[in-house]
């Protein structure tokens, strides 16, 4: 009798809280299943939406992973499935917003979006979203509006800052740009995009101060491509030649194809070092990656030049010329050999 005295217990329970034996079944397999996993999949949420099919949050969040995934119809039925269940919840509109974008439909975005203000008119994310959709719309007041509805709700909301700066600095102002990055920048010392568009504008008005913000975005990114180069140029620029070789040996060392940081150090040595073997060899290089580099072409015949070696100069700018016909430089070039003779 003791043996079954537990399972009748549990049947009276069951009873009175008027739940069958079998939903408590299924309450228990969808309480194991999630209680089972710790990362969710598609496939794992497929299982728990067969055990319960009229929980919203499941399907909310299978299409957050069929988004993820790049399935975007699957995800949009999901989402579909998810409003008739519950048309309350602002995530819901919010991944919907994104879909459309996806999709190429803003201005379905745009109404999704406002959908979820409607039943959280504080939701940051929905003004963030707005303010870059209209952004990218080329529809800049309406994105400075939203990105300060925003700020308005949270004034250490350093995407906020950052969104207002880019429409500020899309309509030429500048000065109100810097001091809304640098207000960002203060509130996420880790945004690789803040530091960029700083260092752009102080570079813009040759202020050396962009160098410390090049060097702070490394920090977040330190191998990025990008910074590196244009770290390279800023001491190019500024006459730090040594500071400029290195960072473009850098760069090259880990982008080997990166044309552009060869051939500014091929530049160097031709032109502020006069290193002619140097520069005949990073000329060289560039050619090898891309022959019709009508600059490195013509430069390595001006090396040659530099170093006497007039027949091979010639060639060279012969070659520029095949690549660019009546190209000033190489016709000045030939010249300037034709006077020798």
């Amino acid at each position: 009798m003791k043996k079954y005295l537990g399972i009748l217990i549990s049947i009276s329970i069951l009873l009175a809280f008027g739940c069958s034996p079998k939903q408590g079944q299924k309450q228990q397999e969808k309480e194991q299943a999630n209680s089972i996993v710790k990362t969710d999949s598609v496939e794992i949420l497929t299982g728990l939406i067969q055990i319960d099919s009229t929980d919203y949050k499941l399907f909310l969040r299978r299409a957050v992973f069929q988004v993820d995934r790049g399935n975007i119809d699957p995800a949009l039925r999901d989402l579909m499935q998810a409003l008739e269940l519950n048309q309350n919840d602002p995530q819901i509109y919010l991944l919907l917003s994104d879909i459309y974008f996806l999709l190429g439909k803003p201005h379905n975005s745009i109404d999704a979006l406002q959908k979820a203000l409607k039943i959280d008119p504080l939701n940051q994310t929905a003004f963030l979203k707005l303010s870059e959709i209209y952004l990218l719309k080329g529809e800049y007041p309406a994105a400075q509006k939203y990105a300060e509805s925003a700020i308005r709700i949270n004034r250490e909301n350093a995407e906020a800052y950052y969104l207002k700066a880019i429409s500020r600095l899309e309509i030429g102002d500048t000065t109100d740009a810097l001091n809304m990055l640098q207000i960002s920048a203060r509130l996420d010392t880790l945004n690789y995009m803040t530091f960029m568009q700083i260092a752009s504008i102080y570079n813009s008005r040759n202020d050396t101060i962009c160098k410390d913000y090049y060097v702070k975005a490394l920090i977040v990114r330190p191998n990025d491509e990008r910074t590196l180069y244009y770290l390279g140029m800023y001491y190019q620029e500024h006459a730090d030649f040594e500071n400029a070789l290195q960072t473009y040996q850098i760069l090259t060392d880990l982008y080997p194809n990166n044309i552009n940081a060869i051939y500014n150090s091929g530049y160097i040595y031709l032109v502020e070092l006069e290193d002619f073997k140097s520069a005949e060899q990073a000329f060289q290089e560039v050619i090898e990656i891309n022959p019709n580099h009508v600059q490195s072409v013509f430069n390595l015949g001006r090396t040659y030049e530099a170093m006497g070696l007039y027949d091979k100069a010639g060639f060279q700018y012969r070659e520029a010329l095949q690549l660019l016909p009546n190209y000033p430089l190489a016709v000045q070039g030939l010249n300037r050999l034709d006077d020798m003779e």
